[in-house]
């Protein structure tokens, strides 16, 4: 979707292996910067499509949460994809 600095990919936090490679990024071997005392920001964490129907991603959009099927829609994570999110971060930094 597009927000203010242009088009945006939102990974899919709701499965449990994008997760996995999310927290992976953080490793010293991936990400130069990474350090004992590394503190981050999770900014827009909650998906903000500026030209979607409602400011947000569409609320019929497909999450894959339990198993291989897309079959969560996204108005039932709403709330919790910004959890995820920073849940995936902390467990990276904790590599």
């Amino acid at each position: 979707g597009f927000w203010w600095p242009g088009d945006a990919f939102y990974p899919d936090f709701c499965d449990p292996d994008i997760r996995k490679s999310w927290a992976e990024l953080f490793l010293p071997s991936v990400y130069q910067h990474s350090r004992p005392e590394l503190w981050g920001w999770n900014d827009m964490n909650e998906p903000s499509v500026f030209n979607g129907p409602e400011i947000s991603m569409p609320r019929d959009n497909l999450h894959r949460c339990h198993g291989d099927r897309f079959d969560v829609e996204h108005r039932e994570v709403h709330n919790v994809y910004g959890f995820f999110h920073h849940q995936a971060s902390i467990e990276g930094q904790l590599l």
